[in-house]
């Protein structure tokens, strides 16, 4: 579908050679990562042959054997070397090992040690507490630097051309993602007394109280559709020739299994959405799954709303986002039941209280899980930017600096990460959220007159990884 090739771009094969020593499954995915990323396939060897292009270990015989290879030694690694590595690094000097780097970062075992209270209430790992902020390196995304040293070693070594991360001249990708919160606002209004009779008493108080207060405020207030801003983002996002991913909750927070207190009101059965959802199908923008705070407890949950979802909205249903970003306590649970679920992507691991690369990449993985040794098949794609982590109190020509140094570094590191503006703030119909509209339409505006940057929604960009892969994998 996208990519178009020249006769100068050749597909070749990486022979890698790991130390029986240390030839471990998490070994493999990582320096499967690493290749496959740079463009390559990565071919496990068995054997030690003049084809072996690769090789991780430290034993000296095998190295002397391997005159032409390319040496990745086993190394003591501190989480303080990790983020020392700059652009300008070269293989053989670092002071880390770079598997081992690799697989602290995009599995999380660097911050493995800490405690709860470096966790917020809805299980994120609080920016300030990371080892990405403590070593200044929160908006670079340094894995993507990693892969650009193996690629760049592979081509000059071998001469081997490698395929491109990315279809045409782009040279980066930026994901355009709203989540569905609460886009109408008096949707707790709506008939929903039927569905109380579950509920406890605690929160039969808190529904009383929050109806009463809705109901007040519409009175006075009006703005029913104040927080209805889908057809005016689909304009704007048009103009420039993008799109984006919209993230619709499946569970409302009446339905059991739902945290009644954090959980949307809307219900995607009713009419509204339903000609909604033909008019996001109809112009190519995606609908995916916002799916519920509770959703991380068990796999019924995953498949019940993403079933529910596809039916109402009449499409496949590909991807997921976490409702608060909340992956529970377990992550690694979390990201297995994405994979049983059959989700193709997820997007759920990020910063929530400031904007950088939560897992220090902009560049998509397949988890590892450790308990089953098995690479997952759910490809998790990085968040670098949110409307709540990035506006603040500053100036709103400096909120939008600011985003704009997160973009230059993206594309600097020639990575792909999505921004996350939540539907009720990307365009300014509400006077109190104003603020929020007019960032994102100025970070809209800039990235048009960006070159090589390719803006689009999570399944455009997908297609485009999966047809990579493939041609990858076809060597």
């Amino acid at each position: 579908m996208f990519l178009v090739l020249c006769s100068e771009i050749f597909f070749v094969m990486v022979s890698y050679f790991i130390n029986k020593t240390i030839d471990t499954p998490i070994n493999n995915w990582a320096i499967k990562f690493l290749v496959e990323s740079s463009g390559y396939k990565a071919v496990k060897s068995n054997t030690i042959t003049d084809q072996v292009k690769l090789y991780y270990g430290n034993d000296l015989v095998e190295i002397n054997t391997l005159s032409n290879s390319i040496i990745l030694q086993q190394k003591k690694t501190s989480s303080s070397a990790i983020f020392s590595f700059n652009e300008k690094s070269k293989l053989e000097e670092l002071s880390f090992d770079i598997i081992e780097a690799t697989i602290l970062l995009l599995t999380d075992k660097i911050h493995c040690n800490l405690n709860k209270e470096h966790y917020d209430k809805h299980n994120r790992l609080k920016g300030s507490c990371s080892y990405q902020f403590k070593n200044g390196s929160i908006q670079k995304p340094i894995v993507n630097y990693y892969v650009l040293l193996i690629k760049n070693s592979i081509k000059e070594k071998f001469l081997l051309t490698p395929i491109p991360f990315y279809p045409k001249d782009y040279t980066c990708v930026v994901v355009l993602s709203h989540d569905v919160d609460e886009p109408d606002r008096y949707a707790i209004l709506k008939r929903q007394k039927e569905k109380t009779k579950h509920l406890n008493f605690e929160n039969k108080l808190y529904y009383a109280w929050i109806f009463l207060r809705k109901y007040i405020r519409k009175i006075i207030f009006g703005g029913h559709k104040s927080y209805w801003n889908f057809e005016k983002i689909l304009a704007l996002e048009s103009k420039y020739g993008f799109s984006s991913s919209f993230f619709f909750s499946a569970k409302s927070r009446f339905e059991k299994g739902s945290n009644f207190k954090l959980d949307n009101s809307y219900d995607i059965d009713h009419q509204e959405f339903q000609k909604l959802f033909s008019s996001l199908n109809a112009k190519g923008f995606e609908i995916g799954l916002h799916s519920s705070y509770n959703a991380n407890t068990t796999i019924s949950f995953f498949e019940d709303e993403k079933n529910r979802l596809e039916k109402i909205a009449k499409r496949q249903i590909i991807g997921n986002r976490h409702h608060f970003w909340n992956l529970g306590k377990n992550e690694d649970q979390t990201l297995l039941a994405h994979h049983k679920s059959g989700f193709k992507y997820d997007s759920s691991i990020a910063f929530n209280d400031c904007p950088g690369f939560r897992r220090s990449t902009a560049l998509p993985f397949y988890p590892y899980n450790s308990e089953n040794n098995i690479t997952l098949s759910t490809l998790q794609i990085p968040n670098f930017l949110m409307d709540t982590n990035l506006v603040n109190d500053e100036d709103e020509e400096e909120i939008v600096q600011k985003a704009i140094v997160f973009i230059n570094e993206l594309t600097k590191a020639q990575g792909v990460a999505s921004i996350n503006w939540h539907v009720r703030m990307a365009y300014p119909t509400d006077k109190k959220l104003s603020l929020y509209a007019r960032v994102y339409m100025k970070i809209i505006e800039h990235l048009s007159n960006t070159k090589n940057v390719w803006v689009t929604s999570f399944e455009n960009y997908y297609q485009w990884q999966k047809e990579r892969e493939d041609l990858i994998n076809a060597q």
